[in-house]
């Protein structure tokens, strides 16, 4: 009996089916691939000559120049909206709470600040008063310890009226 070089018809047949079976595999990952990524769909945007813009599934042939822009399509998948729709509605419900109390602590800050100016307007007069010198404000050509206090003390509450209004209106203009 001669062995021949040549195989079978059953091996042939199985290295068929393999290579079929690799095809299919690579078909069907490709597949699943394709069907992960979400789908989109191209658009163009074309600016006109007299500026209009259009959007189109081709780019218009008149135009200057134009885009291609990349849209994602959404299924129609109503559960899916709806939780959307919801979310939406909360977060322009936090956003109105969140304008509601910013504006109402600016009015805050209104009333405080227009009370701190008129305190630190009231320090700035008493300062002002009390840097004439008064009877027994002199020890001979030189300023009492007495006056020198006060004019520290006076200047140290002017200073703490000056920040105090600072810091509020640093606070407001942060909210504006």
């Amino acid at each position: 009996m001669s062995r021949t070089s040549r195989p079978s018809q059953t091996a042939r047949l199985l290295v068929g089916a393999l290579r079929l079976l690799r095809s299919v595999l690579a078909v069907a990952g490709l597949g699943w691939a394709l069907a992960a990524m979400p789908a989109e769909r191209t658009l163009y945007k074309s600016v006109l000559p007299d500026g209009r813009v259009v959007y189109g599934d081709a780019p218009d042939p008149q135009a200057r120049r134009h885009e291609k822009i990349s849209v994602e399509i959404h299924p129609a998948d109503a559960a899916q909206t709806e939780a959307g729709l919801r979310a939406l509605a909360m977060t322009r419900q936090q956003l109105l709470r969140d304008s509601e109390a910013r504006a109402a602590r600016l009015r805050q800050l209104e009333r405080q600040i227009v009370t701190a100016y008129a305190e630190l307007q009231a320090a700035e007069a008493e300062r002002e008063r009390g840097s004439a010198v008064q009877e027994g404000d002199r020890q001979g050509r030189r300023f009492s310890a007495a006056y020198l206090q006060r004019q520290r003390t006076l200047e140290a509450a002017a200073l703490r009226q000056r920040r105090s209004l600072d810091a509020l209106l640093r606070e407001r203009s942060a909210l504006l």
